[in-house]
């Protein structure tokens, strides 16, 4: 007779941002976009095309006010030992060459467009963000025609957060120029 088997209370599996890069580069993630939150793999859905019209657009306009090798998209943060995340642009301190993913020291700016993702964009995001002492994020919302702009990184949050209409100026992280988007 079979025995009903009794589950330890926390069976999941968790993982490091190391052992998600090797699964990554092993193809264990083919086809899908992943996050590592905590530990845990967060499967995200795949950008729809108005997603990259607008990210695109926000890349345009950050290379022609910043220099461009500071300038990426698409592109992997790890966070902690435990969470790696992707967003949609970012602005660095310096050029990075090496072959890996950024880190929060290497950040002025990361962008989500959020379409489907606010809800978690503007809060789980948010206080990743925080958490890790990036200077400044911005969500892009295309539904309401805003950008929610966080500054200030003080004990897991932002202290500084406001919301701008498109077509109003944003201010660029470490330059003297402003971009407008919308």
């Amino acid at each position: 007779m079979n025995l009903p088997v009794r589950l330890a209370p926390d069976t999941r599996a968790r993982f490091t941002a190391a052992e998600f890069l090797r699964m990554g580069e092993a193809g264990a993630f083919e086809g899908m976009k992943v996050e590592l939150v905590a530990g845990e793999l967060e499967r995200m859905n795949p950008p729809m095309s108005p997603h990259a019209a607008s990210q695109a657009s926000i890349l345009i306009r950050l290379a022609r006010v910043a220099d461009e090798t500071l300038v990426r998209g698409e592109v992997g943060i790890a966070l902690t030992n435990d969470t790696v995340v992707a967003c949609d642009a970012a602005l660095l301190v310096a050029p990075v060459t090496e072959h890996r993913l950024l880190r929060p020291a290497d950040l002025r700016l990361v962008v989500e467009v959020s379409e489907t993702t606010q809800a978690r964009d503007l809060s789980l995001k948010r206080l990743l963000y925080a958490a890790a002492g990036i200077p400044t994020y911005w969500v892009v919302d295309g539904a309401r025609a805003v950008v929610h702009i966080h500054a200030e990184p003080i004990d897991g949050d932002y202290a500084d957060i406001r919301t701008v209409r498109f077509g109003a100026p944003l201010p660029v992280p470490g330059t003297d120029a402003q971009v407008t988007l919308g």
